[in-house]
């Protein structure tokens, strides 16, 4: 029986999240989430049959109000040889249809953007060079009124972290752009929200990604300088983590309040 993490405040929603690697974690989100939500993190990499067991009988019981997925080093085109990748897409796509909160970070981004028809492909396709470190949004009029942007709409810049991108989806609303990246946020519906930037790297992981990710040698980027910039704007990046949890949990509240619990 899946459970989620242990508390009697039945009152609290129960917010999943789909995390895709052991580097790519909570970060910034994780206090806000674990004091708001009652939080299950599924960890299909893993192990892949009790992840796909779980995702089964959450499917099947419609027990979670609210989803989070997060980042991956490999891309949605690999899911056809990741089985664990499939069973996220599942269980995306049944918060998709149930119109549950969804939070898509990077690798969640494309989960979002390929479920609602959009193409995700390498942007070397289209002779763009993979987009590593701290740079500014350009919010767009979308998304200057948009409740999650309007976290991210100040000057300090935010984490990129890719190679991928992916069209923006026909029905999405394009929220922000970089200079490099046509579309750096959309939403789908009302609270829908692919994200291609690591909002929630804190200080503490980047040592091991500039250590283990083969993206900033083909980026050409300087690693001593993104490790100094990820210092600089710590407080930031909790600041912005902690809002945007809490904007989230508080939807996934008024989800659960909307739907019948099983």
């Amino acid at each position: 029986m899946l459970t989620f993490q242990a508390d009697d405040d039945d009152r609290r929603p129960r917010v999943v999240v789909l995390e895709h690697h052991e580097r790519v974690r909570l970060g910034a989100l994780a206090s806000t989430l674990e004091e708001h939500s009652r939080l299950r993190v599924l960890r299909g990499y893993a192990d892949p049959a009790r992840g796909r067991l779980e995702i089964e009988e959450l499917i099947a019981s419609g027990g979670y109000d609210g989803l989070i997925a997060l980042g991956s080093p490999v891309g949605v085109y690999d899911a056809d040889h990741l089985p664990y990748l499939q069973d996220s897409l599942r269980l995306m796509s049944d918060a998709l249809r149930r119109e549950a909160p969804v939070l898509g970070l990077c690798f969640g981004s494309q989960m979002l953007a390929h479920l609602a028809g959009a193409r995700v492909f390498p942007g070397s396709e289209r002779g763009l060079a993979p987009e590593v470190g701290y740079f500014p949004l350009r919010v767009t009029e979308a998304g200057a009124t948009d409740p999650v942007m309007t976290i991210f709409a100040d000057p300090p810049p935010v984490l990129f972290w890719h190679r991928d991108t992916h069209d923006l989806p026909r029905d999405g609303v394009r929220l922000a752009a970089t200079d490099l990246y046509a579309t750096s946020a959309f939403r789908l519906g009302r609270w829908a929200y692919g994200l291609q930037f690591h909002l929630e790297t804190t200080a503490d992981l980047m040592p091991v990604w500039v250590a283990q990710s083969p993206l900033p040698a083909e980026a050409g980027v300087d690693t001593h300088m993104i490790l100094e910039e990820a210092a600089r704007f710590e407080v930031v990046v909790k600041e912005r983590g902690a809002r945007l949890a809490t904007l989230f949990t508080t939807w996934a509240a008024e989800f659960a309040r909307g739907s019948r619990r099983p």
